[in-house]
């Protein structure tokens, strides 16, 4: 599926962009979910829009900025990392699903 696979594509960047010497584990944590939620709602809404023509810009921003926010709520950065390396699997299907689901 074109989110999962997206969403592992802004897992990696989010990795990147919080990577930092020195920083505690709260900053990284904090770091690192505040660059998943951005690339995840870029590439969500990017996607969602592209999948289907009846989806606004709008619209798409909007359910994806809450998925987002589910996710970093509910998994550590640990967690939200191991997602990434199979983000095709039925857990991941799951986890997309309650994530909308919580946004409705």
């Amino acid at each position: 599926m074109t989110m999962r696979v997206l969403f592992a594509g802004g897992l990696i960047i989010a990795l990147l962009v919080s990577a930092g010497c020195g920083k505690s584990k709260e900053n990284y944590e904090k770091s690192f979910k505040e660059g998943f939620l951005k690339s995840f709602v870029t590439s969500c809404s990017e996607g969602a829009t592209k999948a289907s023509s009846s989806v606004k810009a709008e619209q798409a921003k909007s359910m994806c900025e809450c998925m987002g926010k589910y996710m970093v709520d509910k998994y550590s950065a640990v967690e939200l990392t191991k997602m990434s390396a199979n983000p095709d699997s039925p857990e991941m299907g799951k986890i997309f699903q309650e994530a909308a689901a919580s946004c409705k």
